[in-house]
């Protein structure tokens, strides 16, 4: 064997055994120790593993290694198990009965007045808007008010509804301040309870606040015996996160309507997905992420039934 084929043989096999890392990090990234938050950050950006995938399959191709293709393919398949799922658009039947556009504004935003009038133009039934300060609270109230009449605003979250709102609770999930919110929306029928939601953010060496609030929220979806509920807001955290995991054994999440993943940060080029819409008792048949107006996140907008 020339030496040359002998160096390409064995990038092959480093290409391939890479391959078969960056598979098993996706079906076992469950198993890495989360220290200093650091796992928690790595899940949120676990669909950019194929990414990875792609490169080391170009690697394979242009060493003509059988080795490493076969090893790229398991870790495509991989992949693919874990992600296609989530990646093909969600398709439900029938029109909603209830419209939330929900979006982080991003503080001290000069264009907050300009995101108002973008999300209201889209006539949705509730709005919940996050990272709302002194100065564009007043903004965005003002371009909102009158078309929605019903509002609760708790430190940085803020709701306006076209539905009357018959009761209401500040929530601080364990961060010693209000950050979010519920209330109670006279839907036809039955009412229904929506939160509104900005978790604190999560950087390295930085996340115990946002756990305790993902952790608090469960417990307080838990201990509600609302029949229909929705949690809309910027939680921080992907769906892939391991901390965001106990929170969809009580309320679920739909599959974006478009092909993609739904990403809404940062609003320039997204590569995670931070803001949700969660239910309970409810369908959703619509959800989609807005464009760009402004804020550093994507709106997102859901139909429900």
């Amino acid at each position: 064997m020339s030496p040359s084929r002998s160096r390409r043989r064995s990038r092959g096999i480093v290409t391939g055994l890479l391959a078969l890392g960056v598979g098993a990090l996706l079906l076992w990234h469950g198993l890495l120790p989360n220290i200093a938050g650091s796992a928690s950050l790595f899940e949120t950006f676990l669909p950019w593993l194929g990414v990875v995938i792609l490169v080391l399959g170009l690697a394979a191709l242009i060493r003509l290694s059988l080795f490493g293709a076969l090893c790229v393919a398991a870790a495509a398949a991989a992949w693919a198990f874990v992600f296609v799922p989530s990646l093909l658009p969600g398709m439900r039947a029938g029109s909603p009965s209830l419209t939330v556009v929900s979006e982080n504004i991003h503080a001290d935003n000069a264009a907050a007045a300009d995101i108002a009038k973008d999300i209201a133009s889209r006539e949705p039934d509730v709005i919940a808007l996050q990272e709302l300060d002194a100065t564009s609270r007043e903004a965005v109230s003002e371009v909102l008010d009158a078309a929605y009449p019903h509002s609760e605003i708790v430190g940085t979250v803020g709701v306006w509804s076209t539905i009357a709102i018959t009761d209401q609770k500040r929530l601080d999930l364990g961060l010693g301040w209000d950050r979010a919110l519920w209330v109670d929306l006279d839907t036809p029928g039955l009412p229904t309870r929506l939160y509104a939601v900005h978790l604190a953010s999560v950087r390295p060496g930085q996340y115990e606040q946002r756990d305790t609030m993902l952790g608090e929220l469960t417990k307080t979806l838990e201990a509600d015996s609302s029949s229909r509920v929705v949690v809309v807001g910027d939680f921080n955290s992907a769906s892939t996160d391991r901390e965001f995991t106990p929170l969809l054994s009580v309320v679920t999440e739909a599959p974006d309507s478009d092909l993609g993943f739904g990403f809404t940060w940062p609003a320039e080029f997204p590569v995670a997905r931070l803001d949700h819409a969660l239910v309970r008792g409810l369908t959703t048949v619509s959800s989609t992420v807005l464009p760009g107006n402004g804020s550093d996140h994507r709106g997102i907008s859901v139909g429900l039934r």
